[in-house]
């Protein structure tokens, strides 16, 4: 099979020619950097493409790996150029505006195939990984070319608003926090701090820093671009304020009617009581 990775020297884009060319795929990418693409292609041992509509040029897949604002602009610029029957495949982190994109090309009579790998491109393998399917046109026949791409990895489908929704609070808010931890820790003097730091510190400073180590770009866009990201910040600033007054004034049984309120809801949780053996571990593993 030919495949076409557009942005296929980024991040993501690298994983996933990687991830094709071991399938014995023979492997086009195109970009924006010439010379970066030049590069990665030779690395990688796959053809490049000056251009994206030379690069889907008989393709039988085109995969999408740009930034969040770019991806809708990229499947309409492509669509024309691919031949009738391809499938046109995007993984965004957030589908607002993309299945307009993606229902457009279907038109066109492109098979159309949006995805979310919940992975980063550090996974060394994708078995254990998950991979979300949107539904654009034929839900059975996207989840079963999915499940054949991507045989180790775990299929779940979710529609359009309901994996925006939840993005938000799994990759947007976390990520919120992290920032703006990150803002607080910038004015210290780490190394100090890592010599004081327990347990929780040392955990949350190298998830912390993980985060800060991603393109500005992207933050920016998760954060922006999102359909519900300002609703939940705007909820935990909220609920922030509200512990932030508990605790000026110095109200001892607010705060601990309001922690086991919230320990009663988390507990629900199958994993609740194995999480802080789960940090434990984490960290050795670290050192």
């Amino acid at each position: 099979m030919k495949i076409a990775i557009i942005g296929g020297a980024g991040r993501m884009g690298r994983w996933f020619t990687r991830y094709f060319a071991s399938k014995g795929h023979k492997i086009v990418i195109s970009g924006v950097k010439l010379d970066k693409l030049k590069a990665f292609a030779q690395e990688a041992g796959v053809d490049f493409a000056e251009n994206n509509a030379k690069a889907v040029k008989d393709a039988d897949l085109a995969l999408i790996s740009v930034p969040i604002p770019a991806t809708a602009k990229v499947i309409r610029e492509i669509a024309p150029h691919i031949r009738k029957g391809a499938v046109v495949a995007e993984i965004a982190s957030l589908k607002f505006g993309i299945i307009e994109a993606l229902l457009e090309a279907a038109r066109l009579g492109v098979v159309p195939l949006s995805l979310h790998p919940l992975f980063g491109p550090g996974a060394q393998e994708l078995r254990g990984n998950k991979i979300v399917v949107v539904p654009v046109v034929n839900s059975e026949a996207e989840i079963k070319l999915a499940k054949g791409l991507f045989q180790e990895a775990e299929i779940i489908v979710a529609d359009a608003d309901e994996h925006d929704r939840l993005m938000a609070l799994t990759i947007s808010l976390p990520y919120f926090l992290n920032i703006a931890f990150a803002s607080v820790l910038s004015e210290e003097d780490i190394s100090r701090l890592k010599q004081f730091g327990g347990t929780t510190f040392a955990f949350q400073l190298t998830l912390t820093e993980s985060v800060m180590n991603e393109d500005p770009a992207l933050h920016a866009s998760i954060q922006m671009h999102g359909k519900y990201a300002l609703k939940y910040v705007d909820a935990l600033l909220s609920k922030a304020e509200i512990l932030r007054k508990i605790i000026s004034k110095k109200n001892h049984k607010d705060f601990i009617d309001s922690y086991n309120e919230v320990q009663g809801s988390l507990s629900k949780d199958a994993d609740f009581f194995k999480a802080y053996e789960k940090v434990y571990k984490a960290l050795e593993a670290l050192r």
